[in-house]
């Protein structure tokens, strides 16, 4: 039975977590770990309940990998990934670290920009590169987005570990049903912002994610829209009417229910909260036949920033939802969306927001 949840964020000036009972009413702040440092995202392995892993991306001193293995309490730095000896690309940042299936508990996934998919088969202590991705045909057609050239989401499938979804900026999503030893393109029925390429679908997925429990579930939004993807399907659904833009970068999904997702909508090429409604988080419970909007607790007209890895779920019942912003405030709601409370202000910029149920 959960005892409680913990809330972790990556920051521009390092790694803050915040702790509460399962009622999530008071909330305990640990840290700041890594202090003036910026943390693209920090990751919980809930296979061991205990591990966490923070990508920390420096101006001085580059890149590297830090591993908590007692919730954050100590950390001890571990290897980077590296690009092959002749290589013509360098490892400049880390975007994105996933745990690997429940079945595989020594496996951990890595995407870094430029955008290349790296394996540690030994919780972290090493990386491989994934060269069938890393190496893939389509690599020429890849292109820098606005935040650079990424590989910012992995979604290890809930029942076969073999099957793994990554998603590129810009390029699009990618598919491998063998391990990582072939992949295939998967941007079929989405939009893209991308001058056409000779190679054929190609696109600007923002943040994709994979349901934790439903095989093939996944949901992403896109530069172009919000767009659901189900086991069997060929191609993506789009699911933008009823919201109140096609732009953002935060997605998130119910721990339970594959049909239960949420966003946070911006307007391009601002990407702040649309003015017309102000801020506040969308959420679908019919996979995306119908939008509502949750804003009860939310300050009337305010204007906030959400990053792409900027919300999370929790698998507490009901579930939490949380999103934090680039003024620095993160903000909770235990009852799936209905009501929103404070949990912090005043933090660095938002990074990332994750969540470990405890």
């Amino acid at each position: 039975m959960a005892r409680g949840v913990a809330v972790l964020l990556g920051t521009k000036k390092g790694v803050y977590v915040f702790r509460s009972g399962t009622a999530r009413e008071r909330w305990r702040l640990e840290g700041p770990h890594f202090p003036g440092q910026t943390v693209y995202h920090v990751a919980f392995d809930p296979r061991d309940g205990q591990s966490l892993f923070a990508g920390i991306n420096m101006a001085w001193g580059g890149p590297r990998v830090e591993i908590s293995r007692d919730l954050g309490k100590t950390w001890k730095t571990g290897a980077n990934p590296a690009f092959p000896k002749g290589d013509d690309r360098t490892f400049s940042r880390t975007w994105h670290i996933e745990a690997g299936h429940a079945n595989q508990p020594d496996v951990l996934w890595c995407g870094v920009e430029p955008a290349a998919l790296f394996k540690s088969t030994d919780r972290g202590q090493s990386w491989e590169p994934v060269r069938a991705l890393n190496d893939h045909e389509d690599r020429k057609y890849w292109s820098p987005g606005g935040g650079g050239l990424g590989l910012h989401s992995i979604a290890v499938d809930a029942v076969d570990p073999k099957s793994v979804t990554i998603g590129i900026s810009s390029a699009g999503v990618y598919e491998t049903s063998d391990g990582g030893r072939s992949w295939s393109r998967a941007n079929q029925g989405t939009g893209s912002p991308l001058p056409p390429q000779p190679e054929g679908d190609f696109g600007c997925v923002h943040h994709l994610v994979g349901h934790p429990t439903v095989a093939g579930a996944r949901f992403q939004q896109n530069h172009t829209g919000a767009y659901f993807k189900d086991a069997g399907d060929k191609k993506w659904t789009n699911v933008t009417k009823g919201l109140p833009t096609d732009f953002g970068f935060a997605s998130a999904i119910h721990p339970r229910d594959p049909k239960v997702a949420y966003l946070f909508p911006l307007e391009f090429p601002m990407r702040m909260s649309p003015a017309a409604t102000g801020a506040a988080v969308w959420r679908t419970r019919d996979r995306g036949k119908s939008w509502t909007k949750l804003a009860n607790g939310l300050p009337r007209g305010a204007s906030y920033e959400v990053m792409r890895e900027g919300m999370a779920t929790d698998r507490l019942d009901p579930a939490g939802v949380y999103f934090g912003t680039t003024s620095g405030e993160i903000w909770g709601s235990a009852d799936e969306g209905r009501t929103w409370a404070l949990i912090a202000q005043h933090l660095p910029p938002i990074l990332s927001v994750e969540t470990a149920t405890l």
